[in-house]
């Protein structure tokens, strides 16, 4: 009996090893991410990589312009972690940031030394700033209630569109060799400038795009961000006005609780109004017909008299008499 337990021993200690394992890897694909939802890091990043682009000129400086791109892909690196995506695209987010910034690295040493650049770094990382809001809104979608990181990512997500055309504006520039995109030569910060006026619709007029494929994309950024506004923030802030007072128990006609009702997230909110049925017509609100506007009288129904108002057919003794006649 001793050796049969002091056989069996290493076999039950391999079971346990193995189960606590499987606990493990089970936690590691079913528990969220710590920075799950961390909007507010996302946030930060992006107004980061506005304030730097916005007020250095990066153009000629190595360091400025790494500086700049690193903090771009630190943002998308901190989006993929708080949309909550599975661990392979959390690595796949985290090679890309690598290979863009060995690649952005090997193109400004190019073009120090020969003079010329073929493929600019802002078209390196279009990319991922490109990407950054997409994995945004798409998580803040999943959203079944509204808190205050909800709002954060929806103002990450709105920002990070101008910082994704500020790179794609100086991409236009680096392949136009005709022309440049505002006519003449400018500093870095007039990208992002420009970016932020246009999605706001402010125009103030004096940085104009003047080649036709920069007045398309300048105007396609100020479409896209009203249409953000209008869809994406709307349902936002209508889900928020109509769940604050909500319970999370269904009341019925007696008064007593129901069953619980399962909240809906945003996409299906925005699904189920877009498949919601036109309402019935209304019965009261029938065809207008002017006769529906007269008294109801029936077949035999005259005027209303009174009793002395019928015709008087009598001779009557003052019929004929004019008024004021001699008696």
């Amino acid at each position: 009996m001793v050796e049969e337990e002091g056989a069996g021993a290493p076999e039950r200690s391999s079971r346990v090893g193995s189960g606590d394992r499987g606990v493990r890897r089970e936690r590691i694909f079913t528990d969220p991410p710590r920075m799950l939802d961390r909007f507010e890091l996302v946030l930060l990043f992006v107004l980061a990589t506005i304030a730097v682009q916005g007020l250095v000129d990066v153009r000629g400086s190595v360091v400025a312009e790494l500086f700049t791109h690193a903090i771009t892909g630190l943002a998308l690196i901190a989006a993929v972690r708080a949309s909550g995506s599975r661990r392979r695209w959390r690595r796949a987010a985290d090679v890309l940031v690598i290979v863009v910034l060995v690649v952005s690295v090997a193109t400004l040493t190019w073009r120090r030394d020969e003079g010329s650049l073929a493929v600019p770094p802002e078209t390196t990382w279009l990319l991922a700033a490109a990407i950054t809001p997409v994995l945004i809104a798409r998580r803040v979608l999943q959203h079944t209630v509204v808190t205050l990181q909800t709002i954060m990512g929806s103002v990450a997500a709105y920002l990070q569109i101008s910082v994704a055309y500020a790179f794609l504006f100086q991409t236009i520039d680096a392949f136009t060799a005709s022309q440049p995109f505002f006519g003449e030569e400018v500093s870095t910060t007039v990208y992002m400038y420009f970016s932020l006026v246009t999605i706001s619709t402010v125009g103030f007029g004096d940085f104009v795009a003047v080649t036709s494929f920069g007045r398309l994309t300048a105007g396609s950024e100020a479409v896209v961000g009203q249409v953000f506004l209008v869809t994406f923030v709307a349902l936002i802030v209508s889900r928020f006005a109509a769940t604050m007072p909500r319970s999370a128990l269904s009341r019925r006609a007696d008064g007593r609780p129901g069953e619980v009702t399962p909240a809906r997230t945003l996409g299906q909110d925005m699904s189920a109004r877009q498949a919601e049925p036109p309402p019935p017509p209304d019965p009261d609100d029938g065809p207008d017909d002017s006769r529906d506007e007269r008294p109801d009288h029936g077949p035999d129904d005259g005027p209303d008299n009174g009793p002395d108002d019928g015709p008087d057919d009598g001779p009557g003794p003052d019929r004929g008499r004019g008024i004021g006649a001699p008696d």
